[in-house]
């Protein structure tokens, strides 16, 4: 296990590692053909793919940048979602840009020596909370599609709903600099994956194949530095 943790944090450090990420998305763009058949989801797709990569890696890497990349990130995001109808999917990014300025401030005052965030371990209590406010995000999200009357299919609906819930918890835990939150962020990864492949939209799902991946090098990376702290 620690061979494959080394392995992944070697990658993870790699100075070619976002580049190779962003240009993976770049493909998946050019993939939709979009000088012959242009289309204004997938264009905003693109912008917020660029954005959010260079943000979730540098925030996996203890960075206070990523805070702002991720501002850009969730408004091409969010137009992305609702184009798209993936109401789950769309209403956290209100939430995420909001939460990206609080974190700014945040992490700025929880600064070690070498500017990277400190870490925090998740209380058995705080876990409670965390799973007590992740079934009321998914019930609220269930009621919301409704009130708004988005036509999903029952696929869709449950999807959107573990989308939502498990955003808004893991993004509250990553702002509050809780190593846990990188666990819920490997499975909202794999359901944004398999949202995106059933409604044909392959750069979000390019974009969120190489969030997994990042997510767990930000559990390897996080851990790390909570045994050092």
């Amino acid at each position: 296990m620690n061979k494959l943790t080394n392995f992944i944090i070697t990658i993870g450090r790699n100075r070619f590692y976002p580049y190779f990420c962003v240009l993976c998305v770049t493909l998946a763009f050019l993939y939709t053909d979009p000088f012959n058949n242009f289309n204004l989801r997938y264009a905003v797709s693109y912008a917020g793919a660029f954005c959010g990569l260079l943000c979730v890696i540098l925030l996996a890497k203890r960075k206070n940048l990523g805070n702002v990349l991720g501002m850009l990130a969730v408004v091409a995001e969010c137009c992305a979602n609702f184009l798209g109808g993936n109401i789950g999917a769309g209403l956290p990014t209100f939430y995420y840009f909001g939460s990206h300025v609080y974190g700014l401030i945040t992490w700025q005052k929880n600064l070690d020596s070498h500017q990277h965030v400190k870490v925090r371990s998740l209380s058995e209590q705080a876990f409670l909370y965390t799973l007590i406010f992740l079934i009321i995000a998914v019930f609220f999200n269930v009621y919301l599609t409704n009130a708004i009357g988005v036509d999903n299919t029952i696929y869709q609906l449950i999807t959107n709903c573990f989308i939502f819930g498990l955003g808004v918890v893991a993004q509250l835990l990553l702002m509050m600099r809780y190593s846990f939150n990188w666990y819920l962020w490997v499975i909202l990864n794999v359901l944004v994956i398999g949202l995106n492949i059933y409604t044909n939209n392959i750069i979000i799902a390019t974009q969120y194949l190489i969030y997994l991946f990042n997510a767990i090098y930000g559990i390897c990376e996080w851990k790390n530095s909570e045994q050092k702290q």
